[in-house]
């Protein structure tokens, strides 16, 4: 469906429609596949298939602007309860310097506002123009000097997002993509968030959700991956992935576990939804994980070694522990 939300006069003098395509769109899906057709294999994937078919909850919806039929420029958005990422902005090279995308950027913002939108993350070059962009609209970096930024309605948003809650535990689904980056873009909490996929501090997820989705579908790399998600605002509050380790001949498998630091105390119903293969675990933890180290010890797994140094968070250097669960 397109909803044409304005105009904009452009540096040249040209009038450029403004609407929004909420995807799956038949009829705009090959001017948007064409104009976005530069993007990795990894992303074409999802926007061609949400332009022609529901991906579970996942709101996609293309910010476009038009010169005539033509559309020369995009910013895409995949959101749910809310919470989503920005990215794909993009206008046509003869079309540049025109002022086209900050214009759709404009109406964009002001049209997440006002369907309720909470958060959204992008990912760009630190001090880039397109960093100020972005920061005229008012997203802000997650850490200092980081070119992975967030833009919240309301300043108390991961406080109320991220509020204790009972919990579910579910399979990973499309519309969990904003809300996994939700969760692995929070400052605080364990540093080591996942060896395999690999996650270290605070991280834009955009990307790697695609790579983890995709590989749950062709079913070749992980055993098993489990979210865990707030019954209450239907957060993504942990997630635990179980995958063989490649460098022990399929020997050893490999736990990841990160939980946000407000549901440490659910985190056993995560790991309790996993089907623990017959053969060791291994699990690896930064030394200042205290709460994931302490749930690990409680549930059998024993420290066989220290990696010292082996992980830098700023200038500080962290230890990794080795946990180990033998059948």
């Amino acid at each position: 469906m397109y909803r044409r939300l304005g105009e904009a006069r452009l540096k040249t003098g040209e009038v450029m429609e403004v609407g929004v395509v909420e995807a799956p769109d038949e009829e705009h899906a090959p001017g948007i596949a064409s104009l976005l057709a530069h993007k990795p294999p990894i992303f074409k994937w999802h926007i061609e298939r949400s332009l022609r078919e529901e991906l579970d909850q996942l709101e996609t919806r293309f910010y476009i602007g038009k010169l005539g039929d033509e559309v020369i420029a995009n910013v895409m958005t995949v959101e749910h309860l809310g919470v989503g990422i920005l990215g794909h902005v993009f206008t046509r090279p003869d079309h540049r310097r025109k002022g086209a995308c900050t214009a759709v950027m404009s109406r964009l913002m002001e049209d997440f506002r006002g369907r309720g939108g909470r958060a959204l993350y992008l990912g760009t070059g630190y001090d880039s123009p397109p960093y100020w962009i972005y920061h005229s609209f008012g997203f802000r970096s997650v850490v200092p000097g980081s070119g992975f930024m967030r833009y919240f309605t309301s300043p108390d948003f991961e406080e109320s997002w991220f509020a204790p809650s009972d919990v579910r535990v579910k399979e990973v689904e499309w519309h969990d993509w904003g809300k996994m980056t939700a969760l692995t873009g929070i400052v605080e909490g364990d540093w080591l968030r996942s060896v395999v996929l690999p996650i270290y501090g605070p991280t834009n997820f955009e990307g790697g959700f695609l790579g983890l989705k995709k590989e749950l579908e062709e079913g070749k790399r992980f055993r098993e991956v489990k979210l865990m998600e707030s019954k209450g605002t239907g957060a993504t509050v942990g997630f635990a992935i179980l995958a063989d380790d490649p460098r022990w001949k399929g020997d050893v498998c490999l736990l990841d576990l990160f939980v946000h630091p407000n549901f440490w105390e659910e985190a056993d119903e995560l790991l309790d939804s996993l089907n623990l293969p017959d053969k060791k675990v291994q699990c690896y933890a930064d030394s200042r994980s205290k709460r994931k180290i302490d749930l690990l010890l409680g549930r059998g797994f024993e420290e066989e070694g220290v990696m010292k140094g082996q992980i830098s968070k700023g200038r500080e250097r962290l230890d990794v522990l080795i946990f180990g669960l033998t059948p």
